[in-house]
């Protein structure tokens, strides 16, 4: 009996523990090391390490229209390092963008080289993410659950497509076949108490009810019914929630209360705007220096400057990044850089091959471009790794979509 494995099926497998594996690197945020102004994640040397393996081992060819965007993107970053404020933070974060962008472009390459894995693959990461979290709650090890990223918000962000893909899946075969995931799901909204998670996953909810053109309220009821008891068991059983609940009912009877709400749900995110807003005013072509927002803010703004009616954020101060990435790449890199960013966005946006596959990632994109609206950063390596997945799918030949095979349970 022969048990010899073919290479091409070797490269196969191998592939599969590169995309998990390289799943786990991109949400892998607590783990790095401080060099100043600029941290160090793991993600950083992991995939450069992953081009020197695709260029040895596999077919590394980029598409032409790859190149270009690519070359536009980096390009339009340039200028906000040559005029930077502080020359070695904004070349260290400009290596970090370049990092991002082979992020982008190896997860393509792996999506389009064991295309019909990677969906399955997917929902094995993000079912993993969730049982590690719950079990550290369990043990105490993180108190609101955040995975392996800095904080809850980011792990609501990072888990957009999960909501996107369950809910598509839910769709196509029916919400029995989904059960598994609609319960982890619920999970994370339960062990990472975010507000925001509750708003994602009912944006996705509501977006891939619209994609699928079905106009049966019975699926919206459902859901909605569903999430109405979960928010009647956090209301007694999670003092945050409760809190935001109460808030919302006391507009009714003092609706000047609004903006005490609003900073107590978002923080000091909507100050962190204004920062941000206020040194794009002052350098608005080339901008204040990729990553050197905080320390260009805190030499040149006071907290009292930002408080808003009398309100501040408790723990608002002006040394902080940006709550909004849009504003933040304005302000770091200015006009120029942010024409730039927004190519790179429209470029994607404009990906319409292979649909049927690609609908619950685009929507998952379009969600993701929501929430950083609220949320800074525009190095989130995981968000790079949704980009290079849509790329990947839209880059694959019609004969090997196999139809409904991505979606389709085990």
């Amino acid at each position: 009996m022969n048990n010899d494995v073919s290479p091409s099926l070797k490269n196969h497998y191998a592939i599969q523990v590169l995309f998990f594996l390289g799943m786990i690197v991109v949400c892998l945020d607590v783990i790095s090391i401080d060099l100043g102004n600029f941290k160090l994640k793991i993600s950083y040397v992991w995939f450069p390490l992953y081009l020197i393996l695709f260029a040895y081992f596999f077919d590394l060819r980029m598409r032409l229209d790859n190149v270009k965007i690519s070359a536009i993107f980096i390009l339009s970053f340039l200028p906000s390092v040559l005029f930077s404020s502080n020359l070695i933070t904004s070349v260290a974060f400009y290596a970090g963008t370049c990092i991002c962008l082979v992020i982008m472009f190896t997860f393509s390459k792996m999506v389009y080289l064991a295309p019909v894995k990677i969906i399955k693959l997917l929902f094995l990461f993000y079912r993993f993410s969730v049982m590690l979290t719950a079990a550290m709650v369990v043990m105490q090890i993180q108190y609101r659950g955040h995975f392996l990223l800095y904080e809850p918000s980011y792990y609501a962000v990072a888990l957009i497509p999960y909501f996107c893909i369950t809910f598509h899946r839910a769709f196509l075969y029916g919400f029995k076949i989904s059960i598994i995931d609609l319960f982890f799901i619920f999970l994370a909204i339960f062990i990472s108490q975010s507000v925001s998670m509750v708003l994602w996953i009912f944006i996705c909810f509501v977006l891939t009810y619209i994609s699928f053109g079905r106009v049966r309220l019975i699926y919206f009821a459902y859901f909605c019914a569903a999430l109405l008891f979960f928010l009647l068991i956090a209301y007694f059983f999670d003092a945050r929630t409760r809190k935001i609940i109460d808030g919302l009912y006391g507009l009714f009877s003092n609706p000047s209360s609004s903006l005490n709400l609003l900073v107590f749900v978002v923080g000091n995110r909507l100050q962190r705007v204004l920062v941000a807003y206020q040194a794009f005013t002052e350098s608005p072509f080339f901008g204040v220096g990729l990553g050197t927002l905080k320390a260009y803010s805190s030499s040149n703004f006071n907290a009292s400057d930002f408080i808003i009616n009398g309100i501040t954020a408790a723990d608002f101060i002006v040394e902080s990044t940006a709550a909004n990435v849009f504003v933040e790449v304005g302000a770091e890199a200015g006009i120029i850089g942010f024409i730039g960013f927004m190519s790179i966005l429209f470029f994607i946006h404009r990906k319409k091959n292979n649909y049927v596959v690609l609908a619950p990632f685009k929507i998952a994109f379009y969600v993701t471009m929501a929430a950083l609206l609220i949320d800074s950063s525009y190095l989130r390596t995981y968000v790079w790794a949704l980009y290079g997945i849509i790329l990947g799918l839209s880059a694959l030949e019609k004969e090997r979509l196999q139809d409904g095979l991505f979606f389709r349970p085990s």
